[in-house]
């Protein structure tokens, strides 16, 4: 019984503190869309956390853009409508096909093609 109760112990999911959304980054080559539904999957995990802070550790965690600047210069005063925000810069972001776009190639002297900048 002893045996029994401390594997069930050992595999016992702790809840999450807001400490792990720190964790949760936009990738460099990640949309938009895909860095908002696995920070909101993550944020599902972790119990009682204020808007203030979720935003603040959304707006660490972005890459540079518009979306990030939005919610910077004006923080959103509910959660619906942070998600509002963030649904209306990804949709931005797809028509305009931003996420997906890749360096265009150089063209070297001798016509060959050289590599994107890094």
């Amino acid at each position: 019984m002893a045996k029994t109760l401390h594997h069930f112990t050992i595999n016992k999911r702790y809840p999450k503190t807001a400490s792990y959304l720190f964790t949760i980054v936009q990738h460099e080559h990640e949309g938009l869309r895909e860095y908002v539904q696995r920070f909101s999957e993550a944020v599902l995990e972790v119990p009682h956390v204020n808007l203030k802070l979720l935003t603040s550790i959304m707006q660490q965690n972005l890459r540079s853009s518009r979306f990030k600047e939005s919610i910077s210069g004006k923080p959103p005063t509910t959660k619906e409508e942070l998600l509002a925000k963030a649904t209306k810069y990804i949709r931005i972001e797809e028509t305009a096909g931003t996420r997906t776009m890749t360096p265009m190639k150089r063209r070297s002297t001798e016509g060959g093609v050289m590599p994107p900048k890094a």
